[in-house]
């Protein structure tokens, strides 16, 4: 078997292909991925299989230069690079209401100076990091910057709070940060948010 089975999946426009080439036809599995990511112009891929297993995407940088032995089958979903971006914010706005659902409880947790609270405070910077990435990934493919200096710097410094507030095992502290402050980080990155899917739409 000289031939290796490639079968495209462009999630955007809902189409699927099968192609079969010679295994010498590409060097590597990188040259296969780019000669897809080229006809169709702003795709990413998102997900790859080899042989019907599914590869996650963080090993593609161990693969890429693999070549190939022929009789591979090989499956390659690529998105829209747009439609990829706007697909994360979207998830970042559900976050953020599940964020404001629970800051309360959050907030007593911490009072109540409970495991449960400190763990809840762990997962909440986790999303906010996660979130700031999700912001500067939509910056970067629409050129555009949708939060402010400012508007970062307050970021920082109600962040900063809640560190030193639990550096010094101050709860109270930390529990009213999040009763009167914390809303305005969540506002900051709704409106973010909002402006970068405009942006795309």
């Amino acid at each position: 078997m000289d031939k290796i089975k490639v079968k495209i999946i462009y999630e955007s426009d809902n189409q699927t292909f099968e192609r079969e080439f010679s295994k010498d036809q590409f060097n590597n599995f990188s040259e296969l991925v780019n000669f897809f990511q080229t006809e169709k112009l702003n795709s990413v891929l998102t997900n790859m299989k080899i042989n019907e297993k599914e590869i996650p995407m963080k090993y593609y940088d161990e693969i890429k230069n693999a070549f190939f032995e022929g009789g591979e089958t090989i499956e390659l979903t690529f998105d829209d690079l747009y439609g990829l971006v706007k697909k994360l914010l979207l998830e970042g706005e559900q976050y953020i209401n599940k964020i404001e659902d629970s800051l309360s409880s959050i907030s007593k947790e911490i009072m109540l100076n409970s495991n449960e609270g400190h763990k809840m405070i762990a997962a909440l910077a986790e999303g906010l990091q996660a979130m700031n990435t999700i912001l500067s990934q939509a910056s970067k493919v629409l050129n555009k910057q949708f939060i402010s200096e400012e508007d970062m710097n307050r970021q920082k410094e109600i962040l900063e709070k809640i560190i030193d507030s639990q550096n010094i095992s101050d709860n109270v502290e930390i529990s009213d940060i999040l009763d009167y402050e914390f809303s305005e980080i969540l506002e900051i990155f709704k409106n973010a948010f909002k402006n970068a899917i405009n942006e795309i739409e």
